[in-house]
């Protein structure tokens, strides 16, 4: 099974969606939220050609989870998580 990893940019993402949403939703919504991105996340390890590569990005693959996607790399061993956007946002740039 491939080692899942995160850029910086993306963990910093996560850390930020994480303190919004609890802000905006409360701690008990934001928690339920948080887990399940971070385990849509960690299911790439099974499969994770299953989702699309994104136009124009060559070897990104993207993934939707609620209202964010998040974008990653296959290797051989790894499983490289490039960045997590909010679906409102202009992703591109984001990349």
């Amino acid at each position: 099974m491939r080692k899942l990893v995160y850029r910086a940019a993306a963990s910093a993402e996560l850390r930020r969606i994480a303190r919004y949403t609890q802000r905006e939703w409360g701690r008990k919504q934001a928690r339920r939220y948080a887990a399940q991105l971070r385990q849509r996340i960690k299911s790439l390890r099974e499969y994770p050609l299953r989702y699309p590569e994104v136009a124009g990005r060559a070897g990104i693959r993207e993934l939707r989870c609620g209202q964010h996607l998040v974008f990653y790399r296959v290797s051989d061993e790894t499983i490289e998580v490039v960045n997590v956007v909010h679906v409102a946002r202009d992703w591109e740039a984001w990349l």
